[in-house]
């Protein structure tokens, strides 16, 4: 770290570039960062179905796929438990594997926006098919306890660009609370569709 004396002071001030530099190394800030565009992303989606609400239900229901980016699995009636739980498990890690790496690569900004854009959506619209008018209060800690563990993926990733390792154990600590927050959610998902875990 850079640092030079203030004449006739003794303090010590650092140089702007170094500051910048090590504040885009917090872990803390990258997150914070992220959880806000994120929230702007979802304002944003909400104002969307809002005025165009009939047009959001008719285009999720016709791109499905645009659910399983997120890691949203549809669930058939009938399908066996172990189906079922795998994959949601292996959607989830895959989609959260890919937002650590596309975190890496530095999007986090354009990818927190859009995942709070069409997490809204699909939220609102999968009330409105199903012919809800109120959201339940578990859809809704369901999709912000996956929407921060996502959050956590897109920030390490960062992180550990702008970090080279160079704080492992910030690394390990993100990839464990990911990995229990991301299993934790996927049960009590499983336990909304079965109403039972084990």
């Amino acid at each position: 770290m850079t640092q030079a004396n203030i004449a006739g002071t003794g303090k010590k001030y650092m140089p702007r570039h170094a500051a910048k530099a090590r504040r885009s190394k917090n872990f803390w800030l990258i997150l914070i960062k992220c959880i806000g565009w994120l929230l702007l992303g979802a304002a944003a989606g909400y104002a969307f179905y809002y005025f165009f609400s009939d047009f959001t239900v008719a285009a999720i229901d016709r791109y499905k796929f645009l659910q399983s980016i997120f890691g949203i699995s549809q669930y058939e009636q009938g399908a066996k438990y172990l189906n079922v739980v795998l994959a949601i498990l292996v959607g989830n890690a895959i989609s959260t594997a890919a937002y650590f790496t596309l975190g890496y690569f530095r999007t986090l900004i354009p990818l927190a926006i859009i995942s709070g854009f069409f997490m809204v959506l699909l939220i609102f619209a999968g009330a409105a098919r199903r012919g809800i008018s109120d959201i339940p209060l578990e859809v809704i800690i369901l999709f912000s306890a996956e929407a921060f563990y996502r959050c956590l993926a897109l920030s390490a990733g960062e992180h550990l660009f702008f970090s080279r390792a160079e704080k492992k154990h910030v690394l390990a600590v993100s990839l464990v609370v990911i990995f229990l927050l991301l299993t934790g959610t996927a049960f009590y998902e499983v336990y909304q569709i079965f109403g039972y875990v084990f």
